[in-house]
């Protein structure tokens, strides 16, 4: 009997970790979704190489207003994604920016969702070089 309620205790415990680890919310440098509105555009000196690191897979983009809204879709369990710039105007007359995953997801289930960052600390860069903002790793390439 004793064995019995330890085993269901036990199982429980399982199913209950199992369910708190798939409900994490999405987190954007470090700060969840929901708490994230238009999150802060993460400033590097270089953008690495697109082969490194954990890249995000975006399957759309706008500007709206002062934020840029990207559509993406990653591991429904959790993860935490940030996107960076080096602030640079490339002589092509192109703002780079680049998502990535942190800290990536092993969860199977895909997720589709929004995510929007600020550009208006940008904005005067952007605006007085005409530039367009290329999302790397991607063909979106926008106008602000």
């Amino acid at each position: 009997m004793k064995f019995v309620k330890l085993l269901s205790i036990l199982l429980l415990f399982v199913v209950h970790s199992c369910f708190s680890q798939q409900q994490k919310e999405l987190q954007i440098n470090g700060i969840a979704l929901s708490e994230n509105p238009c999150a802060k555009i993460k400033l590097v000196k270089l953008i690495p190489e697109l082969s490194a690191g954990f890249v995000c897979d975006v399957r759309d983009a706008q500007i709206i207003e002062d934020c840029l809204e990207l559509t993406i879709i990653y591991g429904g369990c959790s993860g935490n994604l940030e996107l960076i710039t080096d602030n640079i105007i490339s002589t092509d007359l192109k703002f780079n920016m680049k998502a990535k995953w942190i800290e990536p997801s092993l969860c199977k289930a895909l997720l589709l969702t929004k995510v929007t960052f600020d550009l208006k600390p940008y904005k005067e860069l952007i605006k007085e070089k005409n530039a367009l903002i290329q999302i790397m790793g991607t063909t979106f390439e926008l106008y602000y």
